[in-house]
């Protein structure tokens, strides 16, 4: 009867947990099977738990990657040393144990060995210069650290209660400080935690998951570094109406429109938006009203200069965004500022997802002017507004209409010149026999410079994502499953496009620092999904690029020839945008392209990076026609004399 009893309360659990997720994107990633473990007792179910983990494991797409052998004795002395309840170590301790080998690995290999297991989540290491002389082998100690301070109460009443204002501080504001950190991490109650302050602080500001405010001074000349942190998770106390709700713009405040960061399956944990938080509080001060701090469980405002605040704002699924001017002369917030704001929550929220391995992804919309305050209902897509120069909005009883213009002018400045009212790309539209806006040799070979430097970089960067990054796989991650390729190739891969593959700052690798050079070694070498069609149109861009460097030395081109480079370089674009399956993106070059074409090129540098590419790609080019041959000789002397093997 008991047994039956205790079966019954567990469907019903499952139950409720099943119906609950069946709507999100959670529901993916549940198994079909149930299991009730009894952990008060040594429950026969583990052993079925157990195996079902492995199954599940090794259909990860990580499982199965080829690793040095050499690697599986360090991997074996980093498990000894957690046996042994060893929570932290100094890097010198395992680079004794790797000079104490018969063959040892080198420096370099070391640091990829080490970024690779902190990838995977074996470990805590990050290269950064004040991070880097310490290992964390468990990195649920992090966990556990934070976990001390917000479970610390009934202990600092009893034993500290000196400090029990600022552990009241801390638990409804986040406030973080020092002096609560030394009462609880003692070295009576957490001699690990007390002897590693320092690094474990550190630590968790790299991770994003505490920060360190900024404030103005009172005079406000300048900017400084509070003495205490924020947690950002910690925070309680509600959104205020007025910040959800605000009056309607006076004669000394103007807003920008709102920018929405729009979660696809309407689904974002919140300690994203707590990650992303810490890093603008880092970054920018908060702004205070009768010198409380604007931050509250959701949002946080700040002060960016002494007439710009900005309100960043997380509801359900959605992420706002919106600067507000305070003044008598200037009357529109910066455009300047506002851009400034959407590269870095942009850059921020994706290098955050990609590190926490999530496979979220997210679309920028524009919520409708008419609205006060946020919501969730009124977000018109970007692409929607790029396309359509008056938008009719029908979110209302009644439709009204307004410029796109007016809403995308503070966040998309570039995106605002190249609107093309009602375009919609078809067979025959052919940017190739465009008819020519250059009227001069000058402005024709910057035009062409520009098409191939700007454009081109954009869409093969956009290209590599294509490939590489999907929902089970970021560009690092890729990167480190093929770190063995990209290491034995060290005489195509030169040491400053390593550190932009493998950032020595142990931040994520940034698309944005790739360029047409490393671009192209990487699809030869680490693509292999790359179709014939795609490698031949950038063994196109290579040729274009190499016939326009015949011409550099004068800058200039005749008509005739920038026919003929536009029709073949513009219509390569063209095609390798649709290759990257994204509709917008798509849009967005062919509209660029237009507006390359009809407008004046600035002057610019492009002379110089034309020379940089030709350098630089004719040197990969000359050692890819020998690299087959030279790794097979190398990895057939290796194998014959035992010096290197891979599982």
């Amino acid at each position: 009867m008991l047994q039956r009893y205790r079966h019954e309360i567990c469907e019903k659990y499952f139950k409720e947990i099943r119906s609950y997720l069946k709507d999100k994107p959670t529901i993916l990633h549940l198994v079909n099977e149930d299991f009730a473990i009894d952990n008060t007792v040594v429950d026969s179910k583990l052993v079925a738990l157990k195996k079902k983990i492995v199954e599940v494991a090794s259909q990860q797409p990580y499982w199965g990657e080829e690793v040095p052998a050499r690697w599986i004795l360090l991997e074996r002395e980093l498990m000894r040393l957690k046996a042994a309840g060893i929570k932290v170590i100094p890097r010198t301790l395992l680079e004794a144990f790797n000079q104490a080998e018969d063959v040892p690995i080198s420096r370099e290999e070391l640091d990829l060995f080490l970024k690779f297991q902190n990838d995977i989540g074996t470990i805590l290491y990050f290269s950064l210069e004040v991070l880097k002389d310490k290992i964390v082998l468990v990195p649920q100690w992090m966990i556990d650290a934070l976990k001390s301070l917000i479970t610390a109460e009934m202990f600092v009443l009893r034993n500290v209660p000196a400090v029990a204002k600022k552990w009241d501080m801390f638990n409804k504001s986040g406030q973080l400080s020092p002096e609560l950190i030394d009462a609880i991490w003692t070295k009576e109650t957490y001699p690990d935690l007390h002897d590693n302050k320092e690094h474990i602080l550190l630590l968790m500001e790299h991770l994003n998951i505490i920060a360190r405010p900024r404030s103005f001074s009172e005079d406000g000349s300048e900017i400084k570094v509070e003495n205490y942190f924020l947690a950002p998770c910690m925070l309680k106390e509600k959104t205020p109406e007025r910040v959800l709700f605000p009056k309607p713009d006076t004669e000394m405040k103007s807003s920008s429109s709102i920018l929405c960061y729009n979660f696809v399956d309407k689904f974002l944990p919140s300690p994203i938006f707590h990650r992303l938080l810490a890093t603008c509080v880092s970054r920018w001060p908060i702004a205070q009203r009768k010198s409380e701090n604007q931050i509250f469980c959701g949002c946080c405002i700040f002060r960016r200069d002494p007439h710009h605040e900005l309100t960043v704002l997380f509801k359900e699924y959605i992420i706002f965004v919106q600067v507000i001017r305070f003044g008598t002369t200037e009357k529109t917030p910066s455009f300047e500022l506002c851009i400034d704001v959407k590269e870095f929550i942009t850059k921020t929220l994706t290098n955050i997802i990609g590190y926490l391995g999530h496979s979220l992804t997210f679309e920028m919309s524009l919520q409708c002017p008419k609205y006060l305050g946020y919501r969730v209902d009124c977000l018109i897509p970007l692409t929607d507004l790029q396309r359509n120069e008056d938008f009719s909005c029908d979110f209302h009883d009644d439709i009204h209409v307004f410029r796109s213009q007016d809403i995308l002018r503070f966040w998309f400045q570039e995106e605002v010149i190249t609107i093309v009212p009602n375009f919609v790309p078809s067979d025959s539209t052919s940017v190739g026999n465009m008819p020519s806006a250059p009227n001069n040799d000058t402005d024709r070979f910057m035009c062409i410079a520009y098409l191939l430097v700007d454009i081109g970089s954009r869409v093969l960067r956009q290209l590599l994502r294509h490939h590489t990054v999907n929902a089970t796989s970021t560009l690092d991650q890729y990167l480190a499953k093929n770190m063995n390729t990209l290491n034995r190739l060290k005489r195509v891969f030169n040491q400053s496009q390593m550190d932009i593959m493998f950032p020595p700052t142990g931040k994520d690798t940034n698309l944005y620092d790739y360029d047409i050079t490393l671009l192209s070694a990487l699809f030869q070498n680490i693509v292999p999904t790359l179709s014939k069609q795609e490698k031949d149109m950038i063994k196109t861009l290579r040729e274009e690029r190499n016939k326009l460097y015949g011409h550099a030395k004068s800058c200039q081109l005749n008509a005739n020839d920038f026919q003929t480079y536009w029709k073949d370089i513009s219509s390569t674009l063209t095609t390798l945008s649709q290759q990257c399956r994204d509709t917008a993106f798509e849009a967005k070059i062919l509209q660029e392209i237009q507006r390359v074409q009809v407008s004046a090129i600035p002057a610019g540098t492009y002379l110089d990076i034309l020379k940089t590419w030709f350098e630089k790609i004719e040197t990969v080019e000359g050692v890819l026609q020998n690299v087959a041959t030279r790794l097979q000789a190398l990895e057939s002397r290796e194998k014959s004399s035992g010096s290197e093997s891979y599982i």
